[in-house]
């Protein structure tokens, strides 16, 4: 149930499936009547708003409209988020790839890195996400993450050596 968005004065549900059912009004119909109330067309304009927004053609004629996908450049936040969950990720991978299989086998060095780092990696995203902002601030000038990923570059040398 959904929010009618023929009324902006009330709230009344609608039912949406293959066709929708607003229970404030009874208007009802399909995706065109939808597109055509919704956008104020008529429904042959409804019809060609659909097709062009999803590339489609009765004819087979209407130029397929490629979209690119276009990243924003992320803030230095967005970068360091981005930089500690793949760390978290590796480490979590390490943790299970390399766990001995038996009590006697040696400690891989991932796995002994994943049991190393992943709690101060988890530390840090946590202070990222909800810690003070002088907290913040001394996160984001960078040493820190650095220093872990150079380590954890380290341990990446030894499993691509092995």
């Amino acid at each position: 149930m959904v929010c009618c968005p023929f009324h902006a004065d009330r709230n009344p549900s609608m039912k949406v499936d293959s066709r929708f059912h607003c229970f404030g009004c009874g208007v009802d119909g399909d995706v065109i009547d939808f597109t055509a109330k919704m956008f104020q067309l008529s429904l042959r304009q409804a019809a060609e708003k659909l097709a062009s927004d999803f590339g489609l053609s009765a004819t087979g004629t209407f130029p397929l409209i490629r979209y690119k996908l276009v990243e924003k450049p992320l803030n230095q936040k967005e970068q360091f988020y981005k930089i500690l969950c793949g760390y978290r990720s590796l480490l979590a991978n390490w943790r299970m790839a390399y766990a001995p299989k038996n009590p006697e086998a040696s400690l891989h060095p991932c796995f002994v890195a994943s049991l190393h780092y992943a709690d101060r990696v988890q530390y840090l995203l946590d202070i990222l996400l909800l810690g003070s902002l002088p907290e913040k601030q001394q996160l984001l000038n960078g040493k820190e993450v650095t220093a872990l990923g150079k380590a954890i570059n380290q341990c990446k040398k030894t499993e691509d050596a092995a």
